[in-house]
């Protein structure tokens, strides 16, 4: 069964697609449902794991629900160009400006809408590479619910340990699609993206129709505009893809109409990519939160990442080497055996779904600074692969009932480390904290009454500092070292308020290590008035926020006396609006 066009799923397939796609978008909201129900007076920010990145998105929406057609980087007060907005957070920003919504609720609607289309693409792209309902069915659940090892209790807990010696399934969301669409409609969308402009182009190459390319080269159009580098893995999984089918002998990969398709959409793509190199390369700022390293990890740890999905899609590649014959699935009894390509819709889909996965895999690794986040997409084939294994190994069983029991047991096995994601994720919102350890997922009532304050009564473009909370934690040694425990208001104040930072993120604000460091140092007692002064020259903010303001945080009165009562504030600091839980401070210096 094929279908032409990217409608949803035959009268025989909605019984199970649909019940699929809705089940796994109901399962990614669950940990916000809990955080939600625990705010117990506070307020829940609606963003668990990744919520600095969250909070630059909201920044984007910010600027575009206030009007802006550009987009600024909100976490540093340092010169910058405009930029080209992003498409996905400027509508959505617009839309809360029109609508009047709440940006978190827009961002949330967003991330299920894209995965809801997502699931439904991923879905058109099974049926048109794997043959057999029963494949079919076991690819669909392993993109929605399959992970790695992560799961394993060597794993876990896993705090104080690097990244670089973990499974990716734990810490990596683009490797995994649930966890992709659990946290981000970036994610969802650009992911949406990529399983289209695979579907496009493969279905372009079957039929030599244009009208198909030329979708596909305004999806890579979109693609690069929205999340540039997942632009690279589809380059490198298509060229690779018709250089083998040419090495194959396929006449497809030789023709004429193939190239000029592809040539099509490659042009129609390349101004979104030419216009983020262009920023690129003008904007200073932009190049140094590019050039930030998010370096791919050994890939041992991508490997254990994909765990026993990987070895499920190994399967039909063992076979296909061993040119060995597969049993036919039990619905379909007219043979007793099959070739192993006719598992395929053709022969060529297993070539673009191996293609894929490798290429995919080689992105990671290309000598740039963001390796690591082109792993999106590499679970997609992965996961088609390894359904098509499953089928296999599930066609022995000649019950069909059995066959489903079989199925629904492997896929909540290999979902293990999504569940155990999700636990992590609800015990953080049970503890107030996030994976980063620098932000809260809750707001004091206080923090939340400033930061109205701040939105309805600053003039716009006034940069504003909250300053972190510190305390001093004493080694093995005996040595005491200051340390920021919370950085939540820096990081939620663009998206918030749409007032800029001096330092808020660890990769949007540059020299984000030593302005952190400043940052902490500026409220000790032995810090001199002249240093205090200086910083405030140079960062080019008008208002500070403290909000270190707890009772029972004792030690935090020997940091901050200035800010705690027991000393005045110097002059140059008013307090222009206080609570229990926030004070507001202007900078206001004498005339010289």
């Amino acid at each position: 069964m094929k279908q032409d066009s990217l409608k949803g799923p035959n009268q025989a397939d909605r019984k199970f697609v649909y019940p699929v796609i809705f089940f796994t978008l109901a399962l990614t909201m669950v940990p916000y449902i809990q955080g939600y129900l625990l705010s117990n007076g506070r307020t829940y920010l609606w963003m668990g794991y990744n919520l600095d990145d969250a909070c630059v998105y909201l920044s984007w929406m910010r600027q575009a629900m206030h009007g802006s057609i550009h987009q600024y980087n909100l976490f540093t007060t340092d010169s910058q160009p405009p930029m080209l907005a992003n498409p996905l957070f400027w509508i959505l920003g617009v839309t809360g400006g029109i609508t009047h919504l709440p940006l978190l609720f827009l961002f949330h609607a967003a991330r299920l809408v894209g995965a809801f289309f997502l699931l439904l693409v991923v879905w058109q792209l099974i049926c048109e590479t794997v043959k057999h309902n029963l494949s079919r069915r076991a690819s669909l659940l392993f993109v929605c619910f399959a992970s790695g090892l992560g799961w394993l209790p060597l794993f876990w807990p896993n705090e104080g340990v690097s990244i670089f010696r973990l499974p990716i399934d734990i810490w990596q969301p683009e490797a995994v699609t649930f966890l992709s669409i659990y946290l981000s409609p970036l994610f969802a969308v650009s992911m949406l993206l990529q399983a289209g402009v695979i579907l496009l182009l493969y279905r372009s190459y079957h039929s030599g129709r244009t009208d198909l390319a030329v979708k596909a080269g305004l999806c890579i159009l979109i693609l690069g505009l929205v999340h540039t580098y997942d632009v690279v893995g589809l380059t490198l999984t298509w060229i690779a893809f018709l250089l083998v089918r040419i090495l194959m002998k396929d006449p497809l990969a030789t023709s004429r109409k193939t190239w000029n398709n592809t040539l099509i959409a490659a042009i129609l793509g390349l101004p979104g990519i030419a216009v983020i190199a262009w920023e690129l390369h003008s904007n200073s700022i932009f190049h140094k939160r590019a050039a930030v390293p998010t370096l791919a990890p050994g890939i041992e740890w991508i490997l254990i990442g994909y765990g026993f999905t990987l070895l499920l899609a190994l399967i039909p590649v063992y076979l296909a080497s061993k040119g060995r014959k597969t049993l036919q699935p039990a619905e379909v009894e007219m043979e007793d055996s099959i070739s192993f390509h006719s598992q395929f819709n053709a022969r060529d889909a297993f070539s673009l779904l191996l293609v894929w996965a490798i290429s995919q895999l080689i992105a990671c690794y290309l000598p740039v600074a963001f390796q690591r986040k082109m792993i999106q997409g590499e679970h997609f084939p992965l996961a088609i692969l390894a359904g098509v294994g499953a089928g296999y190994l599930l066609s022995r069983m000649r019950k069909p009932r059995l066959q489903s029991m079989a199925l629904a047991g492997l896929t909540l096995f290999l979902s293990l480390s999504n569940i155990r994601f999700l636990q992590r994720e609800m015990s953080n919102n049970a503890q107030d904290r996030v994976q980063t350890l620098q932000q809260r997922p809750y707001l004091l009532s206080g923090e939340v009454a400033a930061l109205n304050w701040i939105r309805h009564s600053l003039p716009a473009g006034a940069a504003v500092q909250p300053l972190p909370w510190v305390k001093v934690f004493i080694g093995a040694n005996g040595q005491g070292h200051l340390a920021a425990t919370d950085m939540t208001l820096a990081c939620v104040m663009p998206g918030l308020t749409g007032h800029a930072v001096w330092c808020g993120h660890w990769g949007e604000t540059p020299e984000y290590g030593p302005k952190l460091g400043d940052l902490m140092r500026f409220a000790l007692p032995q810090t001199t008035t002249a240093s205090r002064m200086a910083l405030l020259l140079r960062i080019k903010v008008s208002y500070l926020i403290f909000s270190q303001k707890s009772p029972t945080d004792i030690q935090a009165s020997d940091l901050a006396p200035m800010f705690r009562g027991q000393i005045l504030p110097p002059s140059y600091l008013t307090k222009v609006y206080s609570n229990v839980d926030a004070d507001v401070y202007k900078i206001q210096f004498p005339s010289p």
